[in-house]
């Protein structure tokens, strides 16, 4: 049950740092996690149901392409290095969709 429930708790909140906030430095450890914890799901899984840990294979590989995308993008657009790696408190806030802009 652990795998089934950790993956969506990583995807959850590497989605919001790299879509919502646009924080690009910090989205590469997030991806990281989010890959670590498919692995792992896919190693449970295979070892319960083979079939079923092949299927959410597909999941590691497509997550493995989104990783060099998300690493590669902050390297691009990081070439002062400005971006760091980790979350920091900057000009990026979240906020709901059913929150007004003058909030």
């Amino acid at each position: 049950m652990s795998p089934l429930v950790t993956r969506p708790r990583f995807a959850s909140r590497w989605n919001t740092v790299n879509n919502v906030e646009r924080r690009l430095g910090a989205a590469v450890p997030g991806v990281a996690c989010v890959w670590g914890s498919v692995l792992f799901a896919v190693s449970q899984y295979m070892q319960a149901d083979p079939m079923a840990g092949k299927l959410l294979g597909l999941t590691a590989v497509w997550l493995t392409v989104a990783a060099t995308l998300v690493t590669d993008t902050w390297r691009v657009n990081n070439e002062d290095g400005t971006e760091p790696l980790f979350p920091y408190k900057g000009a990026a806030e979240t906020r709901f969709w059913f929150e007004s802009e003058a909030a």
